[in-house]
């Protein structure tokens, strides 16, 4: 056997002994510089070994097996070693894009979580379906096209109405451009812009005055005089209150003794007494009151003196001839 041939055969053969070094190495977990965590989901979708595993985004390992376990998918993943990882962290499966590689999310869990061990079994967040996404997507575009149709369709129907509405909008915007009508006026007249102006002038002005405490408003803005005479009023009558409270003084007294209130109740009881014996026509008062014989003697009386007051009028003639009579007889 040549020499050459030799040192070819050992050279393979060597390299075949590294390679299976390095992979039994590399199984090594204190000699690995990475390490696997699992998860499981009901559905991968299009994730295939090989795909990213992202920390929020960052990409720190690869998907390194997919297999299915007790009626589940269990993925294993590679994460560098020097990747904190907590065992809080939520694996869920995402798109680049629509249509683009599946890779699976990390997130990074609570800071007071401990940090996760190699072979760890992380808790996962099903992905959207989809192929159920895109049923969704082409049901929706169905229904706008649908309502865009109808739109379509309602203004075919009633051209006519749209053209005549828009005849007339285009003949009200060009009265209000000439300033014909109210709102031409108003937006062509300078006056209102003007009025309002001094308005707003005026107000200024007015507004001035009253914080510089000037007239009425201004005083009672600026002037404490009225607070000062308020308080005083409110102390006043707070005094008063308590006046009245402790009994002192007549309005005291009325409010807090009851002497006057057994007085007038006591007179309200005479006062019934009498009245009730009037009633009953005892007394001077009630027999004035209850018998009809002074009215009578009185209508009498007065009756009387009317007919002697008839008679001295008939026998003024007769005493007055009498009278002058008599004057000339001394004559």
């Amino acid at each position: 056997m040549k020499t050459e041939f030799k040192v070819g055969v050992f050279f393979i053969v060597g390299l075949v002994i590294l390679l299976a070094v390095f992979e039994f190495v590399g199984e090594i977990p204190f000699l690995r510089k990475e390490y696997t965590l699992k998860t499981y989901f009901r559905s991968v979708g299009e994730l295939k070994e090989g795909n990213p595993v992202k920390l929020q985004g960052v990409e720190v390992g690869k998907v390194s097996g997919i297999r299915i376990v007790d009626g589940k998918i269990e993925v294993t993943m590679r994460i560098k070693k020097d990747v904190p990882v907590r065992t809080d962290s939520v694996a869920t499966i995402k798109l680049t894009s629509l249509l683009g590689t599946s890779y699976i999310n990390l997130t990074f869990g609570s800071p007071t979580s401990p940090l996760a061990t190699p072979g760890s079994v992380l808790a996962s967040k099903e992905p959207a379906d989809i192929s159920e996404m895109l049923v969704k997507l082409e049901s929706a575009i169905s229904s706008v096209e649908s309502t865009v149709g109808s739109i379509e369709s309602v203004f075919t129907e009633n051209r006519e109405k749209l053209d005549s509405i828009l005849t007339g909008l285009d003949s009200v915007f060009g009265s209000m451009s000439r300033g014909e009508g109210t709102l031409g006026k108003l937006l062509k007249d300078d006056s209102l812009y003007n009025e309002v102006k001094l308005v707003l002038a005026n107000l200024r002005e007015i507004s001035a005055s009253i914080k510089e405490g000037k007239g009425t408003l201004g005083k009672l803005v600026r002037d404490e005089a009225l607070y000062n005479e308020t308080k005083r009023t409110m102390e006043n009558l707070g005094n008063l209150a308590s006046k009245l409270n402790s009994s002192q003084g007549t309005f005291g007294k009325l409010m807090n003794d009851d002497t006057l209130y057994d007085q007038a109740a006591q007179a309200a009881t005479r006062l019934n007494s009498i009245l009730d014996k009037i009633n009953r026509g005892e007394g001077t008062l009630g027999k004035l009151v209850s018998d009809d014989s002074l009215y009578f003697d009185t209508k009498n009386a007065v009756k009387r003196v009317e007919r002697s007051i008839d008679v001295q009028e008939d026998l003024a003639p007769v005493s007055t001839l009498g009278a002058i009579l008599g004057v000339i007889t001394i004559f």
